[in-house]
């Protein structure tokens, strides 16, 4: 029996540095939306180039795995030498892979390129390969022995399985954490709504929030977000406080660290996942939001999604370091 089987992308993730990069920023009369902008017509010389494996579902399988819990992870993976890289990171990492290896030579591994900006703000270039063609048939059901399923973003074929996952957990009282990204939640709430109503947790940015219920301040958002069917609303917002209405409607504001972000990519992965893992842990909200905070927190201030991912001593020991301020009121 698994405490959590993953569900989600697996790629090899290629951060591009350059000192070359700039922003633009657009102001329109209700948002604002900033750019990377390079140079025309020049050869730009990379200062930094790191390779690493990435994808939300092997992210979240790696984070939930060092925090000392049994990890499964479900997800396509091309027959090519990026795909034994991932496999072997997963055997490494002690996370059992359930998946499917495709059988088919024309179906490459997913593969990002991640473009940072001085102010280190990301751009992804994602090429989902075969993530996106993971059918349920493929997948053997025997093995889905779990408390709880992590939901990170699938689309096309696959968002059609983890739409079954989604009943097949409802029906075998499987939990699911589910956390969409934007060009899931820019889909609307009908889209998502099979899988929406069979989820407990659901963990997504302002943005997205956004997508879905429509713009407002962070607690009606997660309000209505509620309504939808999960029984814990969680909404983190960059720089600004996170927030959560849990099974009690209780409702928290969580004031993330002053610290020096040096690369975003997986800080999302790595706060959902962490919640999870206190929750399966403590069953204490509020542990859990620290939980979250610290792993997201250490992913900030290093370079790549899996890198300074921590132990759940190195996780506890962070937390009694750093004093993360909660506000808590009944709604």
């Amino acid at each position: 029996m698994y405490d959590v089987i993953t569900v989600g992308s697996n790629t090899i993730d290629v951060f591009a540095y350059t000192d070359r990069s700039g922003s633009i920023c657009i102001k329109t009369i209700n948002e604002e939306e900033c750019f990377i902008s390079y140079p025309t017509g020049s050869k730009l010389l990379i200062n930094e180039l790191n390779f690493s494996t990435g994808g939300g579902g092997t992210n979240a399988a790696v984070s939930i795995s060092r925090l000392g819990l049994y990890v499964g992870y479900v997800g396509k993976i091309g027959s090519d030498e990026n795909g034994i890289k991932i496999i072997d990171m997963l055997k490494k990492e002690n996370v059992d892979f359930l998946g499917v290896v495709s059988s088919s030579h024309s179906e490459k591994t997913g593969y990002s390129i991640i473009l940072d900006s001085l102010e280190h703000q990301r751009t992804i270039l994602a090429y989902k390969g075969v993530n996106d063609r993971l059918k349920f048939s493929e997948i053997d059901t025997c093995k889905l022995k779990t408390k709880w399923f992590y939901f990170s973003s699938m689309v096309d074929r696959s968002f059609e399985t983890l739409k079954k996952l989604s009943d097949y957990a409802n029906k075998n009282k499987i939990k699911i954490l589910f956390n969409p990204s934007n060009y899931l939640a820019e889909k609307g709430e009908e889209y998502l709504k099979d899988i929406l109503k069979n989820t407990q947790i659901l963990v997504l940015n302002d943005e997205e929030a956004s997508l879905l219920v429509g713009r407002g301040d962070a607690k009606n958002k997660i309000m209505k977000l509620k309504k939808i069917g999960p029984e814990i609303v969680i909404t983190t917002d960059g720089k600004n406080p996170v927030n959560c209405i849990d099974n009690k409607d209780n409702y928290y504001k969580v004031y993330p660290l002053d610290i020096k972000v040096v690369e975003a990519t997986g800080a999302g992965d790595s706060f959902a996942s962490s919640f999870l893992a206190g929750i399966i842990k403590t069953d204490d909200i509020e542990f859990s939001l620290k939980l979250g905070i610290v792993n997201s927190h250490s992913i900030l201030k290093h370079k790549g999604a899996k890198n300074k991912l921590l132990t759940y001593r190195e996780a506890t020991k962070e937390i009694s370091k750093n004093e993360i301020i909660i506000e808590k009121e009944r709604l």
